[in-house]
This record gives C-alpha cells, sequence and structure tokens, in this order.
C-alpha cells in the first residue's frame, strides 16, 4: 500500500507538469530482493525502488518566438544561478532578456554560452539563432549555445520542473546539435497514459485495503469466539 501511495504521488506529479516545458515524466522501477517465508509462512521481500527521469523527447511545438528554442535529439541546455553559482541542465529554452541584454531561463538563471554566460547588444536587433546554436544580432555573432549530454541522463537529479542536476557526471558537449528556433520542446508526458495508471494504482491500493480489513474482521471474530470457551 506504500508503494501504491508512491507512484500515486509520482503520476499525479506528472500530471501536474503535463504542459511544462522540458519537462521528463518520473518512471520507477521496484525489484524485489531477499524473498524468504517468515515464521508463520508468508513470503516476505526487501524491495528496492528506483526512480529516474524517461529521457525520451517530447513533441517539438512551434511558437514563432525567436527567443523559444527546442534540441532536436540528443542534448541540455546549461544554465548557472547567479546566487549560488551553480550549474543546472534543462531541454526547457524558453528564454528571456534582462535589462542589461543578458539572456535567461523563465527562472532567472543565466543560459550558458561556449564562453559563459550569453551577452546580447542593449540596444536590440533581430536575433537569430542557427542549427548549430549560434547566436547572431543583426548578423554579428554574439555566442553559441552551450548544448551537453552526459554518459547516463538518467543519472540526473531532478531540481525542479524541468531542470537537472548532473548529479556528480561530467556534462559533454554534443558535437553537432540541432536547435530550433521558434520551437519549444513540450512535456513528455501523456496524460491519458497517466491518468489510466493513476485509476490502476488506486485499483490496487483498494484491493489491498479491503484484504486488510477482511483479515481484521475474521482475527477479531475468532478472538471474540476464543473468549467463549
Amino acid at each position: 500500500m506504500r508503494q501504491m501511495i508512491q507512484e500515486q504521488e509520482r503520476v499525479a506529479n506528472n500530471l501536474a507538469n503535463v504542459n511544462t516545458v522540458g519537462y521528463k515524466r518520473d518512471r520507477t522501477f521496484t525489484e524485489a530482493l531477499d524473498e524468504y517465508l517468515d515464521d508463520e509462512g508468508a513470503p516476505r521481500s526487501e524491495r528496492l525502488t528506483a526512480q529516474w527521469a524517461d529521457a525520451a523527447q517530447g513533441p517539438l511545438e512551434s511558437t514563432g518566438n525567436p527567443l523559444d528554442v527546442a534540441i532536436d535529439g540528443d542534448g541540455f541546455f546549461a544554465f548557472t544561478d547567479d546566487e549560488t553559482g551553480d550549474t543546472v541542465y534543462a531541454r526547457a529554452g524558453r528564454f528571456t532578456l534582462d535589462a542589461e541584454g543578458t539572456l535567461r531561463d523563465l527562472a532567472g538563471r543565466s543560459v550558458e554560452g561556449d564562453g559563459g554566460p550569453i551577452q546580447l547588444p542593449p540596444s536590440g536587433g533581430a536575433i537569430s539563432i542557427s542549427r548549430t546554436g549560434e547566436i547572431t544580432v543583426d548578423g554579428q555573432a554574439v555566442g553559441t549555445l552551450s548544448v551537453v549530454t552526459f554518459e547516463n541522463p538518467m543519472q540526473l537529479r531532478r531540481l525542479d520542473g524541468a531542470a537537472f542536476d548532473a548529479a556528480g557526471m561530467e556534462p559533454e558537449p554534443v558535437d553537432n546539435p540541432t536547435v530550433m528556433q521558434g520551437f519549444v520542446e513540450a512535456s513528455n508526458v501523456d496524460a491519458v497514459r497517466e491518468m489510466a495508471d493513476m485509476i490502476a494504482y488506486y485499483r490496487q491500493f483498494e484491493s489491498q485495503q479491503k484484504m486488510l480489513q477482511t483479515t481484521d474482521q475474521i482475527l477479531g471474530a475468532v478472538t471474540r469466539d476464543l473468549g467463549k470457551f
């Protein structure tokens, strides 16, 4: 029953992020270890549950916004938290410009380029982002988006929403990234599938609950009957 509660929480979080740009659905795998029968002949086992983010690509949606960028294929954008200095990684490419012309994500983190945070001219101009991630303003190159990958993306640790921590792994640059300007990657959550899973977990929890109630009633009746002898 505890496992079903955890699964319900995971599914509920996936459904809550069905419209979050770049979100990767959480998945779990439970492994039964050290299976044995206890003194009363009941089966017992130690259960190890692992949770990870499904790295499958979500659908690319056209927005027409020049500061919306999606990665078609492998890779993550890199962002730096100005307050902590920590670098996080995400596929959410919905960017904005601050008053100084620094390219940032919606959480206020600066977008990393090959040589550090990307700075655009405050005077403005037509922004163009090539398929390799090179950014130009009125034809002048200002930087190239940093697109990185990891040896095992499944080991990335979720921080919030679509952002991940490297969990000790070293990022490796993607040799030939495919960057799409004017697009964002939608969440890879399938709402119908998640709803079906939620119903299934609820039914399993309900059946276990009824089993416990029935067992409790039987034990109660036995206790009362034994008291008559």
